[in-house]
Order: C-alpha cells, then sequence, then structure tokens
C-alpha cells in the first residue's frame, strides 16, 4: 500500500525507493485500532490509524499527497479484504531532542550479527539481552545517519536502558525474524 501510494504522487521517488538497496530510511508502525471487538469473522473496528516516519521530507510529502488524491485502499486478510478510507492525515511537529530522551517503538526492531558455528558464519537475530544488540543498534543509527546526510555524525548518544520489552516474530519474505517492540 505504501509503495502505490507513493507512486500516485511521485512514481519515480516510489520506483527509486522500492529498487533502493540497503537503508530504507522510513519506518511505520502497525495499524492501531481503537474500538475494537474480535469476532469470528475477526476484529471490528470503527477507527485506526497508523504513523509514518522519515527524515526524507520528499517522501512524507509524496506519501501524503498519494494519500489525498486517492484515500482508500485495502488489506487482504486470510477470510478476506478489508476496504479502508483514510479520514484524516496530521503532519507532527518536528520534536526537539534534551539531554535525555525516552523513545517508544511503533513497530518492532530487528537488530542482527553474524556469529561463527563450525566454518561458518550465520545470521543471529538478537534481543536487548544480549549486550551485541546494543553495539549494533548504535552503530546502525550511526550508519543511517552518515549515509542519509552525507556527513559524520556526532556520535553523543547511548542506550542507557531499555525497558518493557515485548518479543515479536514478524514473517518477512520467506522466513522469521525474532524482533523487539
Amino acid at each position: 500500500m505504501l509503495y502505490f501510494k507513493l507512486a500516485e504522487a511521485d512514481i519515480r521517488l516510489a520506483n527509486e525507493t522500492h529498487a533502493q538497496k540497503g537503508f530504507k530510511y522510513y519506518t511505520f508502525s502497525n495499524l492501531v485500532l481503537l474500538n475494537r471487538e474480535f469476532s469470528k469473522s475477526g476484529l471490528l473496528f470503527e477507527n485506526a490509524y497508523f504513523v509514518l516516519s522519515s527524515p526524507d521530507n520528499r517522501f512524507i510529502k509524496s506519501f501524503t499527497e498519494g494519500l489525498l488524491m486517492e484515500p482508500g485502499f485495502y488489506l487482504d486478510g486470510p477470510d478476506g479484504r478489508a476496504d479502508l478510507i483514510i479520514e484524516r492525515i496530521e503532519i507532527l511537529n518536528e520534536i526537539s531532542f534534551g539531554d535525555e530522551c525516552w523513545f517508544k517503538t511503533l513497530s518492532p526492531v530487528y537488530v542482527k550479527t553474524m556469529r561463527k558455528e563450525k566454518e561458518d558464519l550465520k545470521e543471529v537475530d538478537l534481543y536487548p539481552k544480549d549486550p551485541k544488540f546494543y553495539e549494533n543498534l548504535h552503530q546502525n543509527l550511526i550508519q543511517r545517519f552518515c549515509e542519509f546526510y552525507d556527513k559524520a555524525a556526532q556520535d553523543h548518544f547511548d542506550v542507557l536502558e531499555i525497558k518493557d520489552v515485548k518479543p515479536k516474530r514478524i514473517r518477512i519474505a520467506d522466513g522469521y525474524r525474532r524482533c523487539s517492540l
């Protein structure tokens, strides 16, 4: 849905973003369902929202324009299709950060590393209980900053504490990843 809406306003940006190797400079939350009720056919809800974030103003502007041009979209599920209509879009003000900040993730965080097993290197998913999680998360954020802004990051941050972690297993392509929310 994201790429289709982006393409409504800027087909070139949608193609560039989709084809880009390496880092993607956006993230989005799960669909947050308000007033949800469980039924035999699935979830019933009247309103929902999601949050999209990116340091790329062109991406945000084009995605928003795409939603405004064509506010309807659908989600496919095992028991059929759910049609949804965008009623409202809010662009939030940029946040200014102090010396100490607390963040809550809106989507699961995926951190991995390579570990030697016998004679081979094997990709391993990491949780916050592993010290390598923090090292790789920190390095990933620095690399993303440097690549996006094309300048060295002023590395003045540390992840000091993580609370209330919920492990998640997310399907990506043909496999599953262990993530943390």
